[in-house]
């Protein structure tokens, strides 16, 4: 374990995005500290926490895991992570294992910067239920850096994976997140991107294989982009198997920064639901909103939908608040708060919790 000392700054920035170092409703923790673990904890059976390096020595068959989703080539990111080798976590349970609590994971940039390089493989076993809070952040003095991070999940059938990362950078941080999941059978794979604070430039385009017959995935992203943030968050469903479903969801805000928000879905089986919307509000001029929906079939048994919204708060709305005695900023921050906090179907009660508290906590003070 590494010899980093995280004090009261640290400690209480990992809390806005739902690391809590007291464990309180957690049954297991992995945090990572610039380039080593600083912690692992444990406190339920059937369920694995390891080093991914570790995890390699002591299990031979995950060496067919490392890359097997994730092309190595994909990019000059992918390819770095690659050469630097094995460092991030293995988590996994075992089969008909749920977990009580969620585990949390953590990754924190303290040096000014530095380049964070991580490989993750989360893997649950057929029956089993898995729910990972991902907080990331950077200490408050270091506003550089960057964070390179490539995931591999593998729900196997029946299995529920609920991975829900809520990041906190810093204005000249560039993020660069490489994911890919694969389903099988009656399988659930629900991923929440949360960023409401200013970071240079995020790029994410999580991948989804629904292989097994009913499979099902929920892509939902929760952005907003200050004048100095450009975003560019995505996603892809594949529906290879029969009689599954997809769908991608997205509230974006720009006060003055770029987003691109987009997402693919391709309906490949038979019986194939599938659906994506993106709604956005933009406060300032100089703000950017763009969203490509893409929808493919390559079956007639489907349906598949989008829609996009882009626009203004409505004058009215504000208006109404202040009506009711409520300043014009205390209105409008009201109705952003509103706008961004939607209920995600089949997400855990205490992962929705930790999405509403990040919420609040970027307009406190607004």
């Amino acid at each position: 374990m590494s010899e980093i000392n995280l004090n009261k700054e640290d400690i209480e920035k990992l809390l806005r995005v739902g690391v809590d170092i007291e464990e309180k409703n957690r049954i297991g923790s992995f945090l990572y500290v610039d380039s080593g673990v600083y912690d692992i904890s444990l406190k339920q059976e059937g369920v694995e926490i390891l080093p991914l390096n570790n995890a390699i020595e002591k299990y031979e068959y995950l060496k067919d895991y490392v890359f097997k989703i994730v092309d190595r080539n994909k990019d000059a990111y992918t390819r770095l992570v690659a050469r630097k080798g094995l460092s991030g976590f293995f988590i996994r349970t075992l089969p008909n294992v749920k977990t009580l609590f969620p585990i949390q994971t953590c990754f924190l940039i303290k040096k000014v910067g530095f380049s964070q390089l991580v490989h993750n493989i989360v893997i649950a076993e057929e029956n089993s239920e898995l729910n990972l809070i991902n907080g990331c952040a950077a200490a408050t003095y270091s506003d550089s850096g960057s964070h390179i991070a490539i995931t591999e999940f593998y729900v196997k059938k029946g299995a529920k994976v609920s991975f829900t990362m809520i990041h906190d950078w810093a204005p000249n941080v560039v993020v660069r997140p490489r994911s890919t999941a694969l389903v099988d059978e009656d399988g659930v794979f629900i991923s929440n991107y949360v960023s409401l604070k200013s970071v240079k430039s995020v790029q994410s385009e999580p991948n989804v294989y629904l292989v097994g017959k009913k499979a099902k995935a929920k892509l939902y992203s929760i952005l907003l982009a200050d004048k100095d943030s450009f975003l560019d968050i995505g996603g892809k469903i594949y529906m290879q198997g029969d009689e599954t479903s997809g769908e991608i969801v997205s509230r974006v805000i720009s006060d003055g920064g770029k987003i691109i928000s987009k997402g693919s879905l391709i309906g490949i089986g038979k019986d194939i639901k599938a659906h994506m919307e993106c709604n956005g509000i933009l406060m300032k001029e100089k703000g950017e909103i763009i969203t490509i929906p893409e929808l493919q079939s390559q079956n007639k048994d489907v349906e598949m939908s989008h829609e996009a919204i882009v626009g203004k708060i409505a004058k009215d709305e504000i208006e109404y608040l202040m009506s009711r005695g409520l300043k014009q900023e205390d209105a409008i921050s009201i109705i952003l708060r509103g706008f961004l906090n939607i209920k995600i179907e089949g997400l855990p009660e205490i992962l929705q919790k930790s999405i509403d508290i990040a919420i609040e906590m970027a307009f406190k003070g607004m």
